[in-house]
């Protein structure tokens, strides 16, 4: 006797879930923002000027900005300015 051939299950033909059925996601606590943020402050800043880019920076290969690189101007627009540094005075 001779089975149908069972379905084949391929990894990008799974059937699509439904919607109804998900669970809500878990909304991201002040402490996992934070992280993320400190994460984000770490690939988009400057260790040599300081300036946070709205971008990531290419810091493996180049090491920073391309303005302390090479003189390329930035737009004022793409990044944050520094906080100026507080003196140890008080």
């Amino acid at each position: 006797m001779c089975h149908p051939p069972a379905p084949h299950l391929h990894p990008t033909r799974l059937p699509v879930p439904r919607v109804d059925l998900a669970k809500p996601v878990r909304p991201t606590t002040l402490a996992k923002e934070a992280a993320l943020d400190a994460a984000m402050a770490a690939r988009s800043a400057c260790p040599i000027c300081h300036r946070r880019f709205h971008h990531c920076l290419p810091l493996r290969t180049i090491g920073s900005c391309l303005e302390c690189l090479d003189g390329t101007p930035a737009d004022p627009a793409s990044y944050i300015a520094p906080l100026p540094r507080r003196t140890g005075t008080g």
